[in-house]
């Protein structure tokens, strides 16, 4: 009886050798290699561009959401706090663990519902006051261009994120961009995107 109970325990433990360098390769797996999508409809999310207010990044924001972020760009340059990212995630936003897209770098595809597919547009910078491990939300408003307004549930309204509904979707991953810059408020700055583009799935998905 002793020698099997030391027989499994030299198994268990040959088990657990063989299973925790493929747990730790799960955790470290880049982040490229979660962007495909998973189900019929995602949407991506990238800032084409942005301008910075003056005095950034110590600037005032206006009163906004907080939100627990899903993936960030994994090549953020938090030293300077940059850049300015616009982020996706299910309309309720604060708690669908949005994903972040910057000019360098496309946002992980975050997955949609089957049926009417909706998403929510945020825009996002790293917290002046802690670079390192701080994302900060930001208000925005659609732009002067009218590219915009068509994505917004609430347009020519300063609003904290944005509802849209895809209308008859394809299936694949969408491709939200857009331009942003600030406009000083009350309380602080707001973001004001511009050049707004909804780009639909390349090709069909592999069955």
């Amino acid at each position: 009886m002793m020698r099997a109970r030391i027989a499994v325990a030299k198994l268990a433990m040959n088990t657990l050798r063989y299973f925790l360098p493929l747990a730790l390769l799960a955790v470290a797996a880049p982040a490229s290699a979660q962007f495909a999508c998973t189900t019929n409809y995602c949407i991506s999310t990238q800032s084409i561009s942005f301008q910075t207010p003056p005095g950034w990044p110590a600037v005032e924001v206006e009163p906004c959401c907080r939100t627990h972020w899903g993936a960030l760009p994994g090549a953020i340059d938090w030293s300077n706090g940059a850049p300015i990212m616009i982020c996706t995630g299910r309309p309720e936003y604060v708690t669908s663990f949005p994903n972040c897209g910057d000019p360098q770098n496309v946002s992980q595809a975050f997955p949609l519902d089957y049926e009417r597919p909706t998403f929510a547009i945020g825009v996002a910078w790293p917290n002046a006051k802690d670079y390192r491990y701080e994302m900060q939300s930001v208000p925005l408003v659609d732009g002067p261009d009218g590219t915009c307004a068509q994505y917004s549930n609430k347009p020519g309204q300063v609003t904290n994120w944005w509802v849209h509904e895809l209308k008859e979707p394809k299936r694949g991953t969408y491709v939200f961009t857009a331009a942003v810059s600030f406009q000083k408020g009350e309380k602080g700055y707001y973001a004001v995107l511009n050049s707004c583009s909804l780009s639909p799935p390349s090709s069909p998905m592999v069955q």
